[in-house]
């Protein structure tokens, strides 16, 4: 309890003397609450690491020129046929 009490607290900017005043059931409340938000914004954080990550190795120098390079292929030589003497 006092480790929730702390995090409200420090995240949501309330005074203890505020969360010492509110019923067991509202404190409660809060607490699912939190938890709730606190899951969506591991999986906002998580899906944006993906995006970055992606994103980093996209912008990555060697893996940009090696795909400069396939896409650059040098032409191929024509065939000449040399007549025989």
């Amino acid at each position: 309890m006092v480790r929730n009490k702390l995090y409200i607290c420090k995240e949501w900017h309330i005074q203890p003397s505020e969360i010492d005043r509110l019923n067991y059931y509202e404190y409660e409340l809060i607490c699912q609450e939190i938890n709730i938000v606190q899951k969506e914004q591991e999986k906002q954080q998580k899906q944006q690491e993906k995006e970055y990550s992606g994103l980093k190795n996209s912008m990555n120098p060697n893996s940009m020129m090696n795909s400069m390079a396939n896409n650059m292929k040098m032409p191929s030589m024509p065939k000449i046929n040399m007549p025989h003497l």
